[in-house]
């Protein structure tokens, strides 16, 4: 295969000149060596010498669903999930096909029914490539062993777990109300200097899986608790901090919450942000004040998903 030689000094230049040209074969990977760069050519240019070369072919681009109109997915681990419309049902072994051609996808299903219930699992339907439901999902360094079918996983929040295991400060005891397979709690025991986190749900798969996960990354500072957060947070007793990702249900908790924290992390999905406020505000006695609130992700094209810090200690 022809290869032109040319010396590194030089690499940049010629590589803008081939590009111009429609002389570069992209599809194949450029080759150096401390003194020259060799470029898989199509013909050679004038004042540069043509050598015989083996080159690396490149990897093919993984393909793109915006073509059909699908403007994201979720990756949890190596499962694509993906939302697809009733009028592209027609292209759904398509579409799957181009998610299975990005790294490091290697199944694919559809949502096909909302979050519903107490353990806020909802139904997939498997559409294409290897078919499972566990996977290994990986977070600023941490790993997550996750059922999809059994317990409740937002791979979008991994930015927000870090802000708020950023936040906590030494010796503190923090509760996580709804913990599932423990992103949270182990971002926080990870990356924060907190002294015990305890970590609580009600969904059993999900409480195994926590387990296996302390295992996965080492971490001896989360205590497990299988219940009722309702219940289990009067056991537990007062703490520094309390999260509360449970943003569809989460005011129904609010008054066990405020009785054992200090701050309050309360997420909500909302189109009226005052609203929620004073719905907040209604359920306190003037001891607690919201310190700061903020938009974590958008929901819909009218509601967003926030997060209220309350605090209760004024």
């Amino acid at each position: 295969m022809r290869g032109l030689k040319v010396p590194r000094s030089e690499g940049e230049k010629v590589r803008k000149i081939l590009i111009e040209k429609n002389m570069l074969l992209t599809n194949y990977k450029i080759k150096r060596n401390e003194t020259f760069i060799y470029f898989p050519v199509k013909e050679g240019i004038p004042g540069y010498d043509i050598t015989e070369c083996t080159f690396e072919k490149r990897a093919p681009h993984p393909g793109s669903v915006k073509k059909y109109g699908i403007s994201s997915f979720d990756t949890i681990g190596d499962i694509a999930i993906v939302d697809i419309p009733e009028e592209l049902q027609h292209k759904k072994e398509e579409i799957a096909e181009t998610l299975l051609t990005r790294k490091p996808i290697n199944t694919v299903v559809e949502k096909v029914s909302k979050v519903k219930g107490e353990f806020r699992t909802r139904n997939y339907q498997y559409i294409l490539g290897e078919k499972k439901c566990e996977t290994y999902h990986k977070e600023h360094g941490l790993t997550f062993k996750v059922d999809i079918n059994q317990v409740y996983f937002n791979p979008r929040l991994a930015t927000e777990r870090l802000r708020i295991a950023e936040k906590v400060t030494p010796g503190e005891r923090v509760t996580d109300m709804f913990c599932g397979v423990g992103p949270f709690s182990l971002m926080i025991a990870k990356f924060s200097p907190a002294e015990k986190i305890f970590a609580i749900d009600i969904n059993p798969k999900a409480i195994e899986l926590l387990k296996e996960n302390l295992k996965i990354n080492n971490i001896n500072n989360v205590t497990p608790i299988l219940g009722d957060a309702k219940e289990e947070i009067s056991r537990v007793g007062h703490t520094d901090r309390i999260i509360m990702n449970l943003p569809q249900k989460a005011l129904e908790f609010l008054p066990h919450a405020l009785q054992y924290g200090d701050i309050i992390h309360y997420y909500t999905i909302t189109a009226d942000m005052q609203g929620e406020i004073e719905k907040i505000n209604g359920l306190t006695d003037g001891n607690c004040e919201i310190s700061h609130y903020r938009t974590v992700k958008s929901y819909s094209p009218d509601m967003e998903l926030y997060r209220i810090d309350i605090v209760t200690q004024i």
